[in-house]
């Protein structure tokens, strides 16, 4: 197989991806056979590394990626960008899973090169692919430990509640940072007080996630409002009720199904919140439906259905509940195996949080594995 073939055939896999994401019925299996066929793909075009490297100049930025040899050349790539895209990000988590990458980890933390921004994006992305990460990194002479944070929250398991602790009474700590640094010592301990919300803990949607999952129904509440008042936050405040599990919400998630730009996010939070359930209720034209906002007379049929039938059988739920079903392990453990990739997005959360020596896992992540 040509080496053009091959690049086609994966922009193709990129394409489909990507799809996943927009569909509320794309399930983590159907992601994870996807992976599995490109890694093999990946691998055969590696295999043609030598003659693709003579025409760097033509190659796409995913490509050199996938074709680096050293941990050096990857950061060298990197270091140019401002930010990267799924693609790319992809590459980077094949690479990390075939090579070494706690080893590339390690030098994005010591060296520095790259934005902050782009740093604690890439920290999360490649240790999620990387199969063993040890207690190996030392943060010690970090300059800003704000972008390691959420890697270190997410990744190291029981040796995060120290490297925090020694933070948290650092004398060039800023309260910013110990903001942040609060929330992460909650994980794993229900019986934790929160932080304060603040500006820079609104910023950052991976802790919000943790943080809504944590929170009493009070909490999420005044989350939820502070999150309403910025419009460019709409479809994320639909994402962070299902995230919380309150029942409390589906009222609201329901009269939102026929409210435009945001009826695919509430379509997608019903079905993270209610399961089969929710499927019981749809209309026969909505069932697998990939853009359900697109069948605006069934939404609105939809919507009055799904009002008369919460009315009578709202107290049958617990209080917070993942597809239709109380939030325990057991119940988190089946949604990942079975799930939409939204639902294993929450249960992977749910799962993390509950167990502090574990890693956080990423539901959208490259993944030919599909362990919890």
């Amino acid at each position: 197989m040509t080496s053009q073939t091959l690049i086609a055939q994966i922009e193709v896999y990129f394409e489909q991806r990507q799809r996943c994401f927009d569909n509320c019925w794309a399930t983590q299996l159907q992601l994870r056979q996807l992976d599995q066929q490109a890694a093999n793909l990946f691998y055969l075009l590696t295999k043609q590394r030598k003659s693709l490297k003579t025409q760097q100049n033509d190659n796409p930025f995913w490509l050199s990626l996938l074709l680096s040899e050293t941990v050096a050349e990857t950061i060298q790539l990197l270091a140019s960008q401002s930010k990267t895209t799924h693609p790319e990000l992809i590459c980077i988590q094949w690479w990390a899973q075939q090579n070494n990458g706690a080893a590339l980890i390690a030098a994005l933390i010591s060296l520095e090169t790259t934005s902050p921004e782009l740093t604690k994006q890439l920290l999360c992305v490649i240790a999620s692919a990387t199969p063993i990460i040890n207690d190996q990194f030392n943060f010690l002479h970090v300059n800003d430990i704000k972008p390691c944070i959420n890697f270190i929250n997410q990744h190291l398991g029981r040796a995060s509640q120290i490297w925090f602790s020694h933070f948290m009474n650092h004398e060039n700590t800023d309260d910013d940072n110990k903001k942040l640094l609060e929330l992460t010592l909650c994980r794993g301990n229900s019986a934790a007080k929160l932080p304060a919300l603040n500006s820079t803990l609104l910023a950052d949607k991976c802790l919000l996630k943790q943080y809504v999952i944590q929170a009493n129904s009070k909490l999420v509440n005044t989350l939820i409002n502070e999150l309403s008042k910025h419009n460019d936050n709409a479809k994320f405040v639909l994402s962070m009720m299902a995230f919380s599990g309150y029942k409390q919400f589906v009222p609201w998630l329901i009269q939102m199904l026929t409210a435009g730009f945001l009826s695919h996010a509430a379509f997608a939070a019903l079905h993270t919140l209610l399961g089969t359930e929710f499927e019981r209720q749809l209309p026969d034209g909505l069932y697998g439906e990939f853009e359900p906002e697109s069948q605006v007379e069934l939404l609105v049929a939809l919507k009055q259905t799904l009002t008369a039938w919460w009315e009578v059988h709202r107290d049958d739920f617990p209080e917070q509940i993942l597809a239709g079903k109380a939030v325990n392990e057991s119940n988190i453990t089946s949604v990942w195996q079975q799930g939409n990739i939204f639902q294993c997005e929450v249960a992977a959360y749910r799962y993390w949080c509950l167990k502090v020596e574990h890693r956080l896992s990423d539901a959208r992540g490259f993944n030919t594995r599909g362990l919890l």
